[in-house]
């Protein structure tokens, strides 16, 4: 290269060669897309029909002028150390020691039918509608721009949730939901999709945009206490199961009364569980709920309102036995109740002749007949306590009579007992008072006639356990017939097995048992 250059300083060098120099450099000067270096040196005046390079400098570079039609080097160096860059341009560069043409890519612009300008708002007057953010606009108007003027635009293809085809849909910049057969867009996320479509069937890129609809409020699955429920507490805790779908429960705007008055609430936006305490805020008697939900767009659901009871009170009340007759000869009596409750009612009773061994739990009722009391001469007490229907219960009430038996008392004499080996068996019995009439019955047999006789016998017994039971009974109350306060309340009783007893010596029976010892 030096070589060549020396001889075209000289003018050994034919007049092509210094053409396709400056060519060159031309070509540099124009080249957008090729990295190029290229370092120039031993040059001092150069020469061609358009450009002239002189340099004071041979390889250094010490000063110089490059100059042509389209370009010029100013003085400067050109070489291996040119402290700065006196020639540039959008395509060419001169770096310390070397010239150069840069590259730089090139932004691609939108072409000629492509749509750059789409945006959506409430309505044509109305405010703009962010993109890809929940709202609560159904029926928006999308508008879109033309492309770039002078093009002969044939007019528009637009699509919900897909790409448009090439078939022209409008010729206007905008389409109007609430004007569309289709009126309203379902909750959800849409992409509103247009491009516009020129006389000769060429289409531009298609743009879109985002619309996220939320128009539906929260819904309310499940709550509690249930409506018109009766609770036995002041204090019941209070939850509603809420859900949004789309942009969510608003935890802010969650408000619960409680018979008017404000409760403080906690939302489980995991579970969706809204939960209030009514401790405080709940009264005896009957109670309002108003539960109010909104979600993170501002949809609001229809207040819900329900009611229930809370009782914690329990009934009063009292008992009479034999409508307060201060004795009785009979063990069956007839009990009168008188019970109310101010707030859910008086549904059970409970009755004992002694709390200690417990109550016998009934519906209730005013008159309780053929109550039974322990037959056992003297004073008799009956206990009694009423329930609520929310289970609250009284403390026992009571009243007393005197209880003088008119029944004989019945004695077993003999007959079997324990074990025997016998199947057949004989009992007999007595009562301590005079003319008294017998009924007895052997293990599940109905009791017999009442008969005088004290004697009666069993035969042809099975083996197992037997049980025999006799009462006595005397006429005592003009009343043909016994009654029941006629006979013992108390009827005697004996049980008895019929079987044979084991031996002492038990002999096993079987194979010999062989027993022997390794030595």
């Amino acid at each position: 290269m030096a070589t060549w250059l020396s001889q075209w300083q000289s003018g050994k060098v034919t007049e092509w060669p210094r053409v396709f120099l400056v060519t060159g450099l031309l070509f540099l000067s124009h080249l957008a897309t090729w990295p190029l270096s290229h370092s120039i040196v031993e040059a001092a005046v150069s020469k061609g029909k358009s450009h002239q390079l002189d340099a004071s400098e041979v390889n250094q570079g010490g000063g110089g002028t490059l100059s042509g039609t389209n370009f010029q080097v100013r003085p400067g160096s050109i070489g291996s150390v040119i402290p700065r860059a006196k020639l540039s341009g959008s395509t060419v560069q001169v770096r310390a020691g070397f010239l150069e043409v840069a590259l730089r890519k090139r932004k691609v612009g939108p072409k000629p039918l492509d749509i750059t300008v789409l945006y959506a708002k409430e309505h044509s007057l109305g405010p703009e509608i962010a993109p890809k953010t929940w709202q609560r606009d159904a029926d928006p108007i999308f508008i879109w721009e033309a492309p770039a003027a002078g093009l002969e635009i044939a007019g528009y293809s637009y699509a919900l949730d897909a790409v448009p085809d090439n078939t022209v849909d409008t010729t206007a910049t905008s389409w109007n939901v609430a004007q569309d057969p289709l009126r309203k867009l379902t909750d959800g996320q849409h992409t509103f999709w247009v491009k516009a479509i020129n006389t000769a069937g060429n289409a531009g890129e298609a743009i879109s945009f985002d619309l996220w609809v939320d128009a539906t409020p929260p819904t309310i699955s499940s709550y509690s206490p249930q409506p018109a429920s009766l609770l036995n507490t002041v204090a019941p805790s209070i939850t509603a199961s809420v859900t949004d779908t789309h942009s969510g429960v608003d935890p802010q705007a969650i408000s619960l009364t409680i018979n008017g008055s404000q409760a403080r609430v906690s939302f489980d936006q995991t579970t969706g569980v809204v939960t209030a305490s009514g401790a405080g805020m709940v009264k005896e008697g009957a109670n309002r709920i108003e539960l109010r939900v909104t979600d993170r767009v501002g949809n609001a659901l229809t207040p819900l309102v329900w009611s229930f009871t809370a009782d914690v009170t329990p009934p009063t009340g009292s008992v009479l036995i034999n409508g307060g007759a201060s004795m009785t000869t009979s063990v069956y009596v007839t009990l009168t109740f008188s019970a109310s409750d101010r707030t859910s009612g008086v549904t059970r009773v409970l009755v004992s002749n002694d709390p200690l061994i417990g109550f016998v739990d009934e519906p209730y009722v005013s008159l309780r007949e053929l109550w039974r009391l322990t037959a056992v001469r003297g004073p008799q007490k009956v206990y009694v306590k009423f329930m609520d229907q929310v289970g609250n219960v009284s403390d026992p009430v009571s009243d007393e009579i005197e209880l003088a038996l008119l029944a004989p008392e019945t004695i077993i004499l003999s007959g079997p007992a324990g074990l025997t080996a016998l199947a057949q068996a004989q009992f007999t019995f007595t009562c301590p008072e005079r003319d008294c009439v017998f009924a007895y019955a052997f293990d599940h047999q109905a009791w017999s006639e009442w008969t005088s006789q004290t004697t009666v016998s069993q035969s042809d017994l099975p083996f197992g356990n037997h049980y025999f039971k006799v009462k006595a009974a005397k006429e005592t109350n003009g009343i043909p017939g016994i009654q029941l306060d006629e006979e013992d309340p108390t009827p005697a009783e004996r049980t008895w097995i019929v079987g044979v007893e084991p031996s002492a010596i038990f002999v096993p029976r079987g194979a010999p048992i062989k027993l022997w010892r390794i030595e």
